[in-house]
């Protein structure tokens, strides 16, 4: 979200003939859209993760249609029994003499995308209201981010709860530096 689709969004919520402009979740989502396939290793993913800061990532087919999502949360909780390990396979690739067991590192380094990824994701469609945005983190709180697909199931953005405090931040940076 650039400082002008900010304004925009802050200009269409403005009063203007005691109407509210409805905001719509294209005006705030995340368009550069970072997504994984299925056959990622999950090794791949939790680095274009903690690299990017986010949340988490959708993950699409041949077609760009989503057929799930990997968050932070799939990989802590569905990989726990592994985390020892996979702790253990961080450690020996950065102090090479202090090894561990082949096997458990090939048992990690084949864990894929497919493997941990959620295949039923919380999604919503383009035309979606910033109010639906809004009760949709509401009602599904553990929910972070949330793909925006169009008609035909393909991701055309996404959108975290980081991209809906974001015109909040902006004005008391505005408001600071005015000052």
């Amino acid at each position: 979200m650039t400082v002008k689709s900010v304004l925009k969004f802050l200009a269409n919520y403005s009063v203007s003939n005691h109407e509210i402009k409805k905001v719509l979740v294209k005006d705030i989502m995340t368009t550069k859209v970072f997504y994984v396939s299925p056959e990622t290793l999950i090794t791949d993913a939790a680095k274009i993760i903690t690299e990017h800061n986010f949340a988490g990532l959708p993950v699409i087919d041949d077609s760009n249609h989503l057929i799930g999502i990997i968050t932070e949360y799939d990989l802590i909780t569905k990989t726990s029994s592994l985390n020892a390990s996979f702790l253990q396979k961080i450690l020996s690739d950065i102090y090479p003499d202090k090894s561990i067991d082949n096997v458990e590192r090939r048992a990690i380094s084949k864990l894929t995308v497919q493997d941990v990824m959620n295949p039923e994701p919380l999604t919503l469609k383009d035309s979606a209201t910033f109010d639906e945005v809004i009760e949709t983190f509401r009602a599904h709180h553990r929910v972070n981010p949330i793909p925006i697909i169009n008609d035909e199931n393909e991701v055309v953005g996404i959108i975290s709860r980081f991209d809906v405090l974001r015109p909040l931040n902006i004005l008391g940076y505005n408001k600071n530096n005015s000052d």
